[in-house]
């Protein structure tokens, strides 16, 4: 069973910091991670700085975490989608079957 260790991560918006529990081998990808985050809630803040919603209120932290989420999110699925082997796996099994198949023929 993996290690598993406490960490802290100050997370923005609020400077709040919040105490984990990982895996130790995986405390330099939650830190970047973490890190990522941040950028990206920076990143829509400056965007979205006195801009307002579509019911007329500022945009709140709440919503730019909604975006930081929505982006991350998106992301992942097209990586997902970029790197699924399963179509290829199976193309590569029906021509291995016709293979055998012609080969048994002969």
């Amino acid at each position: 069973m993996p290690e598993k260790i406490p960490i802290h991560l100050g997370m923005i918006p609020g400077g709040e910091k919040y105490r984990v529990q990982i895996n130790a081998e995986d405390e330099e990808v939650v830190r970047e991670a973490a890190n990522q985050l941040q950028q990206k809630f920076v990143t829509y803040k400056k965007a979205f700085f006195n801009k307002k919603n579509s019911s007329g209120k500022d945009i709140s932290d709440a919503d730019i975490m909604a975006m930081v989420a929505i982006d991350i999110a998106t992301s992942h699925l097209l990586l997902e989608r970029k790197n699924d082997l399963v179509p290829f796996a199976e193309k590569i099994q029906q021509f291995d079957d016709e293979i055998k198949d012609y080969l048994k023929e002969q």
